[in-house]
């Protein structure tokens, strides 16, 4: 079950690079790891370095991908958002301002939340 998640996660990281690479942001890195945890996509929106959370479902059976993006995984992707920045300081010459986008999608429907909260 595990694996069939992981696969199925990464499916919707595909659709929501594909998803934003249309609306004009650059991609950068997927999956960037630590410890603490990940964030799936690293995008650039202009002057923006964007943080994405993506949560994708197949069906709304065990409720909504919105619920899943709480105050607690905003929290989470904060933090490694910043051992992101510090890892890769030449981004923060690139970028100014960062922020923590969301990409919700439910089985053909792709919802887009931008600036979850990076202040």
């Amino acid at each position: 079950m595990k694996k069939h998640n992981y696969k199925k996660g990464r499916g919707g990281e595909d659709i929501a690079k594909q998803y934003l690479v249309n609306r004009g942001f650059e991609f950068i890195v997927s999956n960037f790891e630590v410890d603490i945890g990940e964030i799936d996509l690293i995008m650039s929106d202009h002057d923006w370095l964007v943080f994405v959370e993506v949560k994708y479902k197949s069906d709304d059976h065990m409720g909504m991908p919105e619920e899943m993006i709480n105050k607690r995984k905003i929290s989470q992707v904060k933090r490694v958002a910043e051992i992101y920045l510090m890892k890769n300081q030449q981004m923060r010459s690139v970028f100014e301002k960062y922020r923590i986008d969301g990409v919700c999608i439910l089985g053909s429907e792709i919802r887009y939340y931008k600036n979850l909260g990076y202040e």
